[in-house]
């Protein structure tokens, strides 16, 4: 009887800095957390998305149901992943204005981590 090795689902997580800074202390956490975590843990792919070149929000932006390419692929990225990662600086008792814009599409990420 041939036994058939069942393959383990990789779980694929979008990590996202609220701070834009060069030297931000969030993206450092990021990047050792991405580390630690393809060092130590298998089936666990972390990929940093950065959200540096993403528009604020500007409706005018969203022609014809679309949005620019950079925001698409940004889309894309958030819809293929099983989780998202945040690492964000508090402001006013949230994250930042980078993270809690709209660009990121009626709320795409609220729908991807509590659906």
């Amino acid at each position: 009887m041939e036994v058939i090795a069942a393959t383990k689902p990789i779980i694929r997580v979008a990590a996202l800095c609220g701070s834009i800074r060069k030297g931000s202390f969030n993206r450092s956490l990021l990047r050792s957390a991405i580390k630690i975590c393809d060092e130590s843990i298998n089936g666990m792919q972390i990929e940093y998305i950065d959200i540096a070149p993403l528009p604020m929000l500007n409706t005018d932006l969203e022609v014809q149901g679309t949005y620019p390419p950079v925001v698409e692929v940004f889309r894309e990225k958030i819809r293929e992943a099983d989780s998202v990662l945040f690492a964000s600086p508090e402001y006013n008792y949230s994250v930042t204005g980078n993270v809690a814009s709209p660009q990121f599409g009626r709320f795409l990420l609220l729908l991807r981590i509590w659906v």
